[in-house]
């Protein structure tokens, strides 16, 4: 037997995450149709969307080439908490 981490979806999970460095990964989904086939969805931390906004498609450029999957990534929903952090950052910004 093999171990979890030795087996190819973890070692694809961790090149993605090895991918999307500057950033955190909060969730992913996964919808599988007869037309489309399977497409996969990664949401990313919010609170980075500046630093990695530019680059991703990129990522997703990157990650297909080396694991054949397409990926499609997007930002999750902030929280109440990253909210007011991203709030706090605008207000620094106009000042």
């Amino acid at each position: 037997m093999r171990p979890r981490s030795r087996t190819l979806k973890a070692v694809h999970s961790a090149v993605l995450e090895d991918i999307v460095t500057p950033s955190g990964i909060y969730g992913r989904t996964t919808k599988i149709s007869k037309d489309a086939g399977k497409k996969e969805k990664i949401f990313l931390d919010p609170l980075d969307r500046e630093i990695v906004d530019a680059k991703l498609e990129a990522f997703s450029h990157a990650y297909q080439k080396l694991t054949t999957h397409k990926v499609y990534f997007e930002y999750a929903k902030p929280t109440t908490f990253q909210k007011k952090k991203l709030e706090a950052l605008q207000n620094k910004k106009k000042n």
